[in-house]
């Protein structure tokens, strides 16, 4: 027969059993979701997407392209200054050769103008033209900022 303590002992074992039982079986049976879909662009830039293949329907246009994917270093400290970037637009010829650069400047951007300058200057030094645009543009005016 089992006393007072022992019958004690056997319900906390009991419960703590259980109760790690539970914790280590919950992530078979409900696993938690650790990656989530995001839009690729804003719809703000949505806009300016179809904008540009409005403008430029002959033209390839790339949205939200690395820096890594346009520019490259062999250092590895001067890399990571760019590494992590990514720009809004980038509008390809027929022949796949970058025409343009572009940028679109929503409110979250104020404040942030010596970055911008910064993140410019480092595609103008690899050759590439930049244009930045506060507001979707008309295509003429697009036709003739670019082409």
């Amino acid at each position: 027969m089992l006393d007072s303590s022992q019958i004690t002992f056997l319900i906390i074992g009991s419960i703590a059993t259980l109760a790690l039982l539970t914790l280590f079986l919950q992530q078979y049976f409900n696993p938690k979701q650790r990656y989530f879909p995001k839009k690729v662009i804003t719809a703000f830039e949505s806009k300016m997407f179809f904008r540009l293949k409005e403008a430029f329907p002959h033209y390839h246009v790339l949205a939200q392209v690395a820096f890594s994917a346009l520019i490259t270093n062999n250092n590895l400290k001067i890399r990571a200054r760019f590494n992590r970037k990514v720009t809004d637009f980038v509008l390809l010829d027929k022949d796949l050769e970058v025409v343009m650069v572009i940028e679109l400047d929503d409110p979250s951007h104020i404040g942030r103008e010596v970055e911008d300058a910064q993140r410019d200057a480092m595609l103008y030094e690899a050759g590439y033209r930049v244009k930045r645009y506060t507001e979707i543009p008309s295509v003429q005016t697009l036709k003739k900022d670019i082409l």
